[in-house]
């Protein structure tokens, strides 16, 4: 256990933090700079474990007490910055945006902004990165360890380090394969959750425990920390967004921490002294008001330029991130540590009162739907996300996952009639729903939706390592099969991000992959077109009529919340982010072709794009209202404008 100071670990702190910031900024050789929050998870485990055991040592350990330095440690600093991004996103977001902002304050007071940002990992839950507060959900996996953690080390009854390492290595042994298990099951759950975060705090509370064999030789810390060097560098440089991760990927930023850290318990070398110097000390101290600060700046920052900034404004954004932090950690975090000011009951009450305060306002912001009462046009961006079928829609997103249960699919059209279509397909047909909706009851007709997102219409096409899309379009078949009724079958889907497996423009995520059932290997393109083809040809067999409908534009820049910035602005949010024709058809050319060779003049085929886009540009707006719900999916007024193509389908012979 480590009593004295360590200027090495800021170092290492400001390792981290940088990488974070850099990664955010889109630096490019910083593609895997979200490793940083793992190093800062070794750290956090290694100090806290320290802190405790010394006491427990001597008897002197207080929950209370422990509790309350967490609290002057966390909580002032967080306050103030949840203060400055509610008021900033007042002034900027739309209502729904505010409400979702205001609604995530409340789950980050309540240490709970994990759980929040997972279930809201999904495709129409808005741009992940576009939320302002997302970067708390690490301080909630932190958070619930330092509650959960002092009170798991005071029921290991025995205070001897075996009887430690025992319980602490099996818990880390745990965790990690609980990681690497759901990584390849649900990685939004294995990145947000802390039983499959919790090895990389319990790897720094094993180093706590003193267990390995210090490294005298100054020759092997500086081996041991260069090691831990090279690790961390492979992490930031090499990893990129489609790493599988945490998984195995995250156990190289962990053990490099790992490393750094054990090679200094022995004394400095010259790679901790390296790491140590003064402006990475410097960095460090005022690390965790970086780490609060930046990202709201960037994703404000971002959201006004609309645009990708250019490296001046990336410099511009470093900098009031460092100026905002410099003045938190000397005005707000320096203050509440010091105990000369204030005792622990003035502490604990701050706390409460602030927290209650943000809270209460929070809640009522989210109550509101936002303040849209606000004199700026706001119902525009409320109409725009907006779409009173769109929850029973989402709920036909998410059919059992059990290969042989009954799908449950939503109406669409005229409600008291057996259904004579079916619409079928991933999120872009989820999205699509309302047209074909509006479409199919002003023509009397009705029909059934069977979509799930990230699962196009592919019979026989996984995506590598989970066989959910397989079992689904399976289903749906059986389903067409099992009522002869249904005469006529709808396929849509985001047709060019499974054919390229890419994504357009600066929409973020990871890249897609399919893969065959059968296990045959081949490329996006070519498992596209076989499972397409078996798609068509099945429902051919069944003596239905296939429609196939060609991809909407994708515009690569969320569009609600590029209109309403435009506006505040006075600036024209068509010249801004709406994509040239050009862009649309070289994006979807090659696909758009296969569609039309697999239906061979047997399959109708629509076209949304020859209802959003002219000879120059494909829309984004249409009377001031957004056409998307984010950067690629339709909203409630897009479906209005496409809803006409699908007249001559319903229409009476």
């Amino acid at each position: 256990m480590v009593k004295d100071y360590r200027p090495d670990i800021d170092g290492l702190r400001a390792i981290a933090v940088l990488a974070i910031i850099f990664y955010h900024l889109d630096l490019p050789p910083f593609h895997g700079g979200y490793v940083g929050v793992d190093i800062f998870f070794v750290i956090s485990g290694y100090l806290i474990t320290s802190i405790i055991l010394r006491e427990i040592a001597t008897g002197s350990f207080s929950l209370i007490r422990f509790y309350e330095r967490r609290v002057r440690r966390i909580l002032p600093a967080l306050a103030v910055v949840l203060v400055a991004t509610l008021a900033a996103g007042g002034l900027l977001l739309g209502p729904a945006a505010f409400a979702e902002l205001a609604r995530s304050a409340v789950a980050t007071s309540l240490f709970g902004s994990n759980i929040f940002f997972l279930h809201g990992a999904g495709y129409f839950e808005g741009v992940s990165e576009s939320k302002p507060l997302l970067h708390t959900w690490s301080l909630a996996v932190e958070e619930q360890f330092y509650i959960l953690f002092p009170v798991v080390l005071l029921l290991i009854t025995h205070r001897a380090a075996a009887r430690y390492t025992r319980w602490l290595a099996g818990m880390t042994v745990l965790s990690f394969g609980a990681c690497v298990w759901m990584t390849a099951r649900n990685p939004s759950a294995a990145f947000y959750l802390i039983p499959f975060r919790a090895w990389e705090l319990l790897v720094g509370s094993m180093l706590a425990l003193a267990v390995l064999p210090v490294v005298t030789s100054r020759r092997g810390r500086d081996l041991l920390a260069a090691a831990g060097l090279v690790c961390i560098g492979i992490s930031v440089f090499a990893f990129t967004r489609s790493t599988p991760f945490p998984g195995i990927a995250a156990a190289l930023p962990v053990l490099g921490s790992a490393l750094v850290i054990h090679a200094g318990i022995g004394g400095q070398g010259r790679v901790s002294r390296l790491i140590a110097v003064r402006p990475m000390v410097l960095v460090g101290l005022i690390s965790y008001s970086l780490y609060l600060w930046h990202w709201p700046v960037v994703v404000y920052a971002k959201y006004w330029l609309i645009n990708e900034p250019s490296d001046a404004e990336r410099a511009l954004m470093l900098i009031a991130t460092f100026a905002l932090a410099a003045l938190s950690w000397r005005y707000v975090e320096n203050p509440f540590r010091d105990r000369r000011r204030l005792d622990q009951t003035a502490v604990f009450r701050l706390a409460a009162v602030a927290f209650g305060v943000i809270l209460s306002g929070s809640l009522a912001v989210a109550w509101s739907g936002g303040l849209p009462g606000r004199d700026r046009g706001d119902d525009l961006q409320a109409i725009a996300v907006s779409d009173p079928g769109w929850q029973h829609w989402k709920e036909c997103a998410e059919p059992a996952r059990d290969p042989g249960a009954p799908l449950d699919l939503c109406a669409l059209g005229r409600a008291d009639a057996p259904a004579s279509f079916l619409f079928w397909g991933d999120s872009h047909a989820l999205a699509m729903a309302s047209a074909v909706d509006l479409s199919a009851a002003r023509n009397d007709v009705s029909g059934v939706l069977a979509a799930r997102t990230a699962c196009p219409p592919l019979l026989g096409i996984d995506r590598p390592g989970d066989d959910a899309c397989r079992h689904f379009n399976e289903a749906v078949l059986a389903y067409i099969e099992a009522d002869p009724g249904v005469d006529t079958v709808i396929l849509a889907a985001r047709w060019a991000l499974s054919w390229h497996g890419t994504r357009f423009g600066a929409e973020e995520g990871s890249e897609v992959r399919l893969a065959d059932a059968a296990g045959a290997p081949a490329t996006n393109p070519e498992l596209l077109e076989r499972g397409l083809a078996r798609t068509v040809a099945a429902l051919e067999r069944l003596g239905r009529r296939v429609v196939l409908v060609r991809q909407v534009p994708e515009v690569g820049e969320d569009v609600p919340s590029a209109n309403y910035a435009a506006r505040l602005s006075g600036r024209d949010v068509e010249a801004l982010i709406a994509p040239t024709r050009a862009a649309y058809e070289q994006r979807t050319a090659a696909v758009h072709a296969r569609l039309e060779a697999i239906a061979s003049g047997q399959a109708t085929v629509l076209d949304p794009g020859a209802v959003l886009c002219d000879a120059s540009h494909c829309r984004v707006t249409l009377d001031g209202l957004p056409l998307y719900r984010d950067d690629n999916h339709l909203s409630l007024r897009g479906c209005m404008a496409i809803a006409e193509l699908f007249d001559p389908l319903f229409a009476a012979p």
